[in-house]
């Protein structure tokens, strides 16, 4: 059975282990090796916690040894060698972790601030095949992120459906100026070419790498909580979350806009119309978070024409 005993002389001190003898100086050497892989590995994987964790774990051990040479312990030596080195590793470490970190992470603010930029410009350009609707995606985005946030979103997820909603008529570029500029009522034919924009923008963003999730507010923006809606008859909480939000605010635009079939339409009307339709056309969760905001006042400064 292995053991472990403590032999003591004049001159030396060996541990013994299994019937084989060890300077202590060995063995002090070894723990302190895998202290300090144990306090790098720390560093590396809990990053400030583990750093701090690490610094006061070997200013410990510092101290004991230092105490330990100070009273003859030649043993503690080879300890305190690599508790000093083990310390400049982990500084090191650490301090180059955290710059590789930043850059990282401002590489990744550039790129989004680029796909931004990018959803911005598209934005423009889908409101501007309609002079009647211009800047209707700007505030279907600014209307979302603002249900979203009342719903409870945090601001990554809020911002996100922002973007998905700047885009969610970019379908509409496939649609002939005539039919989307019309100034009297659309003909069933033409209307059936409209409802084509919800496809054709899905069409349009599902081949943006690694953003899949634009896709799903222009596909399924027209949606009905009832099932009624397009383009693909889906109901209730089958409808993505972020397209029951976007179809509150489209709807919400929509008729507080001038449109070529008739004016905008009074507040009054507008939350009736959207109450009334709570359950049918909209997810009743979002239709509450609407009339929510209406009441508290977060829509009386906002531009809706």
């Amino acid at each position: 059975m292995a053991y472990f005993a403590r032999k003591t002389s004049m001159t030396h001190e060996i541990f013994s282990f299994c019937g084989h003898d060890f300077p202590v100086e060995v063995l002090a050497g070894v723990f302190s090796s895998l202290v300090a892989v144990a306090l790098i590995s720390l560093t590396v994987f809990y990053r400030r916690l583990g750093f701090y964790t690490a610094l006061v774990i070997l200013g410990w051990r510092f101290i004991s040894l230092t105490i330990g040479l100070l009273k003859f312990r030649p043993g503690c030596l080879p300890g305190l060698f690599i508790t000093i080195g083990t310390t400049l590793s982990v500084v090191i470490i650490y301090k180059r972790t955290e710059m590789l970190l930043q850059s990282e992470e401002s590489r990744r603010n550039d790129i989004l601030d680029f796909m931004n930029s990018i959803i911005d410009s598209f934005s423009v350009c889908i409101d501007g095949k309609d002079s009647y609707t211009n800047g209707h995606s700007l505030r279907v985005a600014k209307y979302t992120r603002m249900l979203a946030a009342k719903l409870g979103e945090d601001e990554e997820t809020s911002g996100r459906y922002y973007n998905i909603a700047l885009l969610h008529d970019i379908g509409k570029i496939g649609i002939p100026d005539e039919i989307l500029n019309k100034p009297g009522k659309l003909t069933a034919a033409e209307y059936e070419t409209v409802k084509e924009h919800a496809y054709r923008g899905y069409e349009i963003l599902k081949k943006v790498k690694k953003q899949t999730f634009l896709a799903e507010g222009a596909k399924y923006h027209h949606e009905r909580f009832d099932g009624k809606g397009y383009p693909t008859n889906l109901a209730g909480t089958k409808i993505p979350w972020v397209a029951r939000i976007i179809s509150v605010a489209d709807a919400f635009d929509a008729m507080s806009s001038t449109r070529p079939y008739r004016k905008k339409l009074p507040m009054v009307e507008i939350v009736e119309e959207i109450k009334k339709c709570s359950g049918t056309q909209f997810d009743p969760v979002v239709t509450k978070a609407f009339l929510d905001l209406y009441e508290e006042g977060a829509f009386d400064g906002l531009k809706t024409e």
